[in-house]
């Protein structure tokens, strides 16, 4: 008995000196957020670049709601989630793991703000960003599918870069992909299919439109891939738009038979169309049909 104490003991010692062990994500969850307290809609902070324990995002909050922070996707331990050591809903600044009172934070104004949690020494600052134009809800996506490197797990979802404060709707990516399609997961860390998703969106007449990103995943529109490359891949959600382009090959020239038969393109409805972009396309040349992607 008398090891085992002494064991714990310094455990518990290690555990203080050093913070807490090592998380992937934390989300902020509460009646703050869009999400609510829904664990999987929480909003995803990863961690920064500099230090594994310390998690960051730029995000809307509510003024006078509630929040606090989690590394789950339920709330089936305690010990997963990071509560407010204060009784105090607006001393933000010190964090607890776990324990028996379920503490919560507030902010006074509605806002777009800076919150960093760090898990070395279980600081957190909620500060608020320059950027308020509009409300931000996302600070990552990853793309998940069989055109993707990572297939259709999304623990292995391809993340495409973040704007940032200065451009915090853009979100842009440049490499390769397989023939297949694609769908876009605000949270690879959920692991699953519940959260927010990105897919596909529709035009006036009710057909799938490629150049648009939506949240209604009616009828789980994908986009597809029909030739596999390098690809550069631009999304402003903002405006509700994406753009997939093939990249041209660095340093190498085409070569072209200028006594080719021009291509003709249709779009799916079989329809010849002129100017050919952002979407699926067959194209014809000669006795030649091929999909392409523009």
């Amino acid at each position: 008995m008398f090891n085992f104490t002494k064991l714990a003991a310094s455990a518990i010692m290690l555990s203080v000196a050093f913070g807490a062990s090592a998380v992937s994500h934390l989300k902020i969850i509460g009646s703050a957020t869009p999400g609510g307290w829904e664990v999987v809609d929480g909003i995803l902070m990863p961690p920064v670049a500099e230090n594994e324990n310390v998690f960051s995002c730029i995000a809307y909050l509510k003024g006078e709601e509630e929040f606090k922070f989690t590394c789950g996707i339920n709330y089936n331990d305690p010990n997963e989630e990071y509560r407010n050591s204060s009784t105090d809903h607006y001393f933000i600044y010190k964090l607890v793991q776990g324990g028996i009172n379920d503490n919560k934070f507030k902010v006074k104004e509605s806002a777009n703000y800076k919150v960093v949690c760090n898990l070395n020494d279980m600081t957190v600052s909620v500060t608020k960003a320059e950027y308020q134009d509009n409300p931000i809800r996302y600070n990552a996506l990853y793309m998940v599918g069989n055109a993707t490197a990572g297939g259709w797990t999304p623990y292995d979802g391809t993340p495409l870069k973040w704007g940032g404060e200065s451009d915090p709707f853009k979100f842009t990516w440049r490499g390769d992909l397989k023939v297949g399609e694609f769908k876009i997961d605000s949270n690879s860390y959920n692991g699953g299919w519940n959260g927010p998703w990105f897919f596909a969106g529709v035009d006036g007449d009710g057909n799938i439109d490629y150049s648009k990103i939506v949240a209604d995943g009616t009828n789980d529109r994908k986009w597809q891939i029909a030739e596999a490359g390098t690809y550069n891949i631009d999304i402003d959600l903002l405006k509700g738009s994406i753009s997939i382009t093939k990249a041209s090959q660095s340093g190498i020239e085409e070569i072209v038979d200028e006594n080719a038969e021009a291509p003709v393109y249709y779009n799916l409805q079989g329809v010849v169309v002129t100017n050919p972009r952002n979407g699926i396309y067959v194209k014809k040349v000669g006795n030649t049909v091929t999909k392409v992607m523009f």
